[in-house]
């Protein structure tokens, strides 16, 4: 995966699952997902989320050269196919049930969590599955994925003040955890999820700025070029709202040509979540520029993406934006496509305020920016207007 061979990862891993009577196709259906994460749910029964916890070890060792293939799997599986990863980490999980907690059943409970939030959109079960694995980690001394189980629990957008000291991204323990472990694949895409939540919680550019020059260093020693690209997505905005490109809004600079670089990550699928990314982040710079005819038409190429991005933070930027360039449209619109822009305004709302509703701390003020926002084009269109045109009668008489 590291080398950018994520579909061949794919193909080996799906291979080994045949082998133990598993047979997965590289694009399962929905239903494929449901069935999984339903069967899940039989096998807890009416038992809590936490009390998994107390399961005995794993001792088959199928069961856990099974768990042992899945792990590797998630991470190709996420380039490849939403379904596919969400199906992975639901068999993880299932296993864990039928034959105990493997060293890899931390992992798989809060990967399970981002699954459960962002497929099925129960947020409260995802983190209380998240918190889960937190616990598992800290108790069961598997340092190798210490820094996968952060990142996944980063990923839920659901603070927690009981395993991470207050105003430090997860992903910076993230990072810690990968390079004391050896794990440069999770310690790379820790420098980029690092970016991600900085942004997200409003740290200083300059801060931002500084992390983002740090992480291309190691990505680019680890020669690891899909990080590469995703931190140059983060660091090309970061540049353009401090004023160091050449026209605000353009992430063109003297180093940088920004339609080069577009047409890398388009002709290469295996860049798509580069890409996503990278569009999110135009996103915001044409906004914020005020080209919110541009906006629209990038946050459409984003759209088209979104599944691949396991963190909510990044997908919470692609809503906010995506419908300020809406609401901006709308008050110049004909009537047909004022009707359109509202419309997917409102739906952008709708996704925030459930956001907002399990994590009202990092959410609930989108989704009052957009309620505001509604509540005043729907005053502005029941006002009547006012007409210009002189009334009929005699003509007005001067003293």
């Amino acid at each position: 995966m590291t080398l950018g061979r994520s579909a061949r990862a794919v193909r080996v891993g799906l291979d080994y699952l045949r082998r133990v009577d598993v047979t997965w196709s590289e694009h399962p259906t929905k239903d494929d997902v449901r069935q999984e994460y339903a069967r899940m749910w039989r096998q807890i029964g009416d038992r809590p989320i936490n009390a998994l916890l107390e399961l005995p070890r794993m001792v088959d060792p199928v069961a856990r050269a099974t768990m042992a293939v899945l792990t590797s799997l998630v991470s190709p599986a996420l380039f490849t196919d939403e379904n596919l990863r969400c199906l992975v980490i639901g068999r993880m999980g299932n296993l864990s049930l039928a034959h105990g907690n493997d060293d890899a059943s931390c992992y798989a409970y809060t990967a399970v969590g981002n699954v459960l939030g962002l497929f099925f959109g129960d947020y409260q079960a995802g983190f209380r599955f998240g918190e889960l694995g937190l616990d598992m980690v800290e108790q069961s001394g598997v340092d190798r994925l210490k820094a996968r189980v952060y990142l996944a629990f980063g990923n839920l957008a659901k603070p927690s003040t009981r395993h991470f000291p207050p105003g430090r991204p997860i992903a910076r323990h993230a990072f810690d955890m990968a390079l004391g472990a050896g794990d440069l694949t999770y310690a790379a895409f820790s420098c980029n999820n690092i970016l991600t939540q900085l942004l997200a919680g409003g740290s200083s550019l300059a801060e931002v700025q500084r992390e983002a020059e740090a992480g291309l260093d190691f990505a680019r020693q680890a020669k690891f070029d899909l990080v590469v690209d995703l931190i140059t997505a983060q660091f090309r905005l970061v540049r353009a709202l401090r004023g160091q490109t050449a026209i605000f809004g353009s992430f063109d600079d003297a180093g940088f040509d920004e339609v080069r670089f577009e047409q890398h990550l388009e002709e290469d699928p295996r860049l798509s979540v580069a890409a996503c990314l990278y569009w999110i982040r135009k996103l915001q710079a044409c906004v914020f520029a005020g080209h919110h005819a541009a906006a629209v038409a990038v946050a459409a190429k984003a759209e088209r993406l979104l599944w691949m991005s396991p963190a909510i933070f990044e997908r919470a930027e692609y809503h906010l934006y995506a419908a300020l360039a809406r609401a901006a449209l709308c008050d110049s619109a004909p009537a047909t496509e004022h009707a359109r822009h509202h419309e997917a305004l409102a739906a952008h709302h709708r996704q925030l305020t459930e956001w907002a509703e399990h994590c009202p701390e990092n959410f609930a003020s989108r989704a009052a920016l957009l309620g505001g926002r509604l509540h005043a084009l729907k005053a502005a269109k029941s006002r009547p207007s006012v007409s210009t045109s002189r009334p009929s009668g005699p003509p007005a008489t001067t003293a």
